[in-house]
């Protein structure tokens, strides 16, 4: 930002704005408009974040409500066209007609006393987030979003009032594909946060929070225009009751979810084939809690999922050390059919010689899949005996 110092103290070489009763912008003068890039059509005005950081804005809207008669060497930073902070000098003098006249001219940091330890810090904290993996960003609204209003119109300005991007990070780049050399922190906010039916959801979900939010799902466009599905983690900055900052971290999860819908998907295809299995199919822990069974299993021994899940297999079972044998069995199974007999005890009582087929499945838990065919009635009345044993 190249800013003429004058020599002298030329009223019309200074950057001067005027700030009403309302704590807006009414009027600038041609040195500004110009230094700024500011267009103020007549009877416009404009929030204080457009030309001032969010604190030198609450330190001027103040004054203005105050009606503040005269203040000197007062330091506040004007936000540049290209995106950066300048410090200033300021004074504040009264103008009947539009407020107050903020006049302003350009000092070096060192003049604001900003130490080399704040320096530092400031270095080191930028360094952490441009060096983060995870994309990082900040969301600055030059209009700042009156929290007191209604839900609905809390979410329709968050997306509607003027904001920038701020501090976001190259991670941040790169998930939204920027192409290279194009600054992600000059972009339209709207260009990659769109006004999109689960985007707004999802600030209403934000506002009913308290503004602050994690694992917020969102659909986000990249630089190239296409859809991307997003998790974010939300903060916020509220100063005098208005919204003036959010920041966060947000991560892609679309492969993630697809993933999540695949095996959903297969679940609902492996639950669909279990249930036309004409055979009872059991899956068992490895200390014989009953995990899941399908339908045929119910109709058969007469015994609702709810009646049986969470128990003990060797409840339903007369045969002694059935889990023992099971375990036996899917051993042998590894090299040859693992199966052995069990005598089932149905819910009306009786009792009939099974032949059981088991598997291991490895994991965090170890667990059998078990699936039974009845025996026929005359080989079964010769083996029941041994069964039970």
């Amino acid at each position: 930002m190249k800013i003429h110092v004058p020599g002298t103290a030329h009223f019309d070489a200074l950057l001067v704005d005027w700030i009403d009763g309302d704590g807006r912008i009414c009027a600038v003068n041609a040195a500004e408009a110009r230094e700024l890039a500011i267009s103020l059509e007549e009877k416009e005005s404009l929030p204080l974040e457009r030309i001032y950081s969010s604190t030198s804005a609450q330190m001027l809207r103040g004054l203005a409500r105050e009606g503040q008669p005269f203040a000197s060497g007062l330091a506040v930073w004007v936000n540049s066209p290209q995106y950066s902070e300048v410090p200033m000098i300021a004074t504040v003098v009264p103008d009947p007609a539009r407020g107050i006249a903020v006049i302003k001219q350009p000092l070096p940091e060192s003049v604001l006393g900003i130490g080399p330890e704040l320096a530092e810090r400031v270095e080191i904290l930028s360094q952490m987030i441009g060096a983060a993996t995870e994309a990082c960003w900040c969301i600055e609204f030059l209009e700042p979003v009156d929290t007191a209003l209604a839900e609905d119109e809390i979410v329709e300005r968050i997306f509607s009032n003027q904001s920038r991007w701020r501090a976001c990070n190259e991670a941040m780049a790169r998930l939204y594909r920027v192409p290279e050399g194009l600054d992600f922190n000059v972009q339209p906010v709207s260009r990659y946060f769109p006004a999109t039916e689960i985007n707004r959801r999802m600030v209403r979900d934000l506002v009913r929070a308290g503004y602050r939010l994690d694992r917020a799902a969102a659909v986000d466009r990249r630089h190239d225009d296409s859809e991307m599905l997003v998790e974010n983690d939300f903060r916020a900055a509220i100063k005098d009751g208005f919204l003036v900052r959010l920041w966060g971290t947000t991560r892609d999860i679309g492969a993630h979810r697809q993933r999540e819908q695949q095996l959903a998907d297969r679940a609902d295809t492996m639950q669909d084939i279990l249930s036309a299995v004409p055979d009872p199919i059991l899956v068992i822990s490895e200390d014989g809690l009953l995990l899941a069974a399908n339908p045929a299993a119910e109709s058969v021994w007469g015994r609702t999922a709810e009646q049986v899940l969470g128990r003990p297999l060797q409840q339903f079972i007369e045969t002694r050390h059935a889990l023992d044998k099971l375990r036996q069995a899917a051993l042998a199974g590894e090299d040859s059919d693992g199966e052995c007999d069990l005598a089932v005890i149905a819910a009306d009582a009786s009792r009939d010689v099974w032949r059981f087929r088991a598997a291991r499945i490895e994991g965090e838990m170890r667990r059998y899949v078990l699936t039974a065919r009845r025996k026929s009635r005359r080989r079964a009345r010769g083996s029941t005996q041994e069964a039970i044993s």
